[in-house]
């Protein structure tokens, strides 16, 4: 993953965004459930999550008027990026929000720490 994935990720999921799960998607191992993930998982939804995090890099700025890219942005100004992203009339934008959210939740929601703070101990 290079830096402009990482500045994606971050703003999903930001360290310290909740007291309860402290822990940011970066923090909490992605990288390697990602490398593990790519290795198993269907190579349309492989491309689309990459496809995803480009296009969050380099169009959701501009959808709030900013350049591009997504790291260079304040985070308040990234969150609103994603969000106008993940709420544009354009449907692909909104997929591919989707497919980024669904593939951090298959790694984070399976973490230990994270299941008992949410009172899924299963």
């Amino acid at each position: 993953m290079n830096r402009f994935d990482r500045s994606v990720l971050d703003t999903l999921l930001p360290s310290g965004a909740d007291a309860l799960l402290p822990l940011g998607l970066l923090d909490s191992g992605f990288e390697s459930f990602w490398k593990e993930f790519k290795a198993d998982v269907a190579p349309p939804l492989r491309l689309a999550f990459r496809l995803g995090l480009f296009t969050a890099a380099w169009v959701a700025p501009v959808l709030v008027r900013r350049l591009p890219p997504l790291g260079r942005l304040s985070a308040a100004d990234r969150e609103r990026a994603l969000t106008a992203m993940e709420r544009s009339h354009v449907v692909i934008l909104r997929q591919l929000v989707r497919i980024l959210k669904t593939v951090a939740a298959l790694h984070y929601g399976a973490l230990p720490d994270v299941r008992k703070a949410t009172g899924y101990h299963a």
